[in-house]
C-alpha cells in the first residue's frame, strides 16, 4: 500500500505537474515524474501510482509511456512478478539529458530544410528561420557538453562522505 502523501509533498507534486503542462506535457506526466522523484520506496507499481496520484490505471499506463520515451523515468521487471514498477533514478535523468542534443539536431536539420525550400526568396525574408537554425545548432553542439561536465562533477562527488555535498 502506497503512504499518503504530506502537503507539502502533493503541493511538489501539483507543481510539477502544472511545470511540465507549461512545456507542453500533461498535467499528469508531470505530477507522475514528481511523485517517482520523492516516493518511497523508489519503485512503484501501476497500482500505488494510480492510487497516490487518484487516477485511472489507464491515465497510469499512457502516461508512463510518455515519461518513458521521453527518458525521465524507467519501467522494470522484477522476477516472479508480473507487475511493472516505474521509477525516476538519476540514470533515466541522464538519459533524458543526454535527449536533449537529439531534440537540438532535429530541429537544426528541419531549419536547414526550410531554408532550402526557401532559399530563392531575399535574405531578409530568411533571416529567422536562419536565427532559429543557428541557435539550434549552437545549442546542439553545447548541451552534450555541459550533460558530460554535469556527469564528471557528479561522479566527483558520489566519492565525498560530507552528506551536505
Amino acid at each position: 500500500m502506497t503512504a499518503m502523501m504530506t502537503e507539502r509533498e502533493a503541493a511538489f507534486v501539483e507543481e510539477m505537474g502544472q511545470a511540465l503542462a507549461s512545456y507542453g506535457m500533461t498535467p499528469m506526466a508531470g505530477r507522475m515524474w514528481g511523485y517517482l522523484l520523492i516516493c518511497d520506496p523508489a519503485e512503484q507499481t501501476a497500482a500505488d501510482l494510480a492510487e497516490a496520484l487518484r487516477a485511472s490505471r489507464g491515465a497510469i499506463s499512457g502516461t508512463a509511456r510518455i515519461l518513458i520515451t521521453a527518458g525521465m523515468i524507467r519501467r522494470t521487471k522484477r522476477g516472479g512478478d508480473r507487475r511493472e514498477f516505474f521509477s525516476a533514478p538519476p540514470e533515466a535523468l541522464e538519459q533524458f539529458l543526454e535527449s536533449a542534443g537529439r531534440i537540438y539536431r532535429q530541429f537544426r536539420e528541419i531549419a536547414e530544410r526550410g531554408l532550402a525550400a526557401i532559399e530563392d526568396r531575399p535574405p531578409a525574408a530568411k533571416a529567422r528561420l536562419r536565427e532559429l537554425r543557428d541557435v539550434f545548432a549552437f545549442v546542439e553542439q553545447e548541451v552534450p557538453a555541459v550533460v558530460d561536465r554535469f556527469l564528471r562533477e557528479r561522479a566527483g562527488k558520489a566519492g565525498r562522505k560530507d552528506p551536505s555535498a
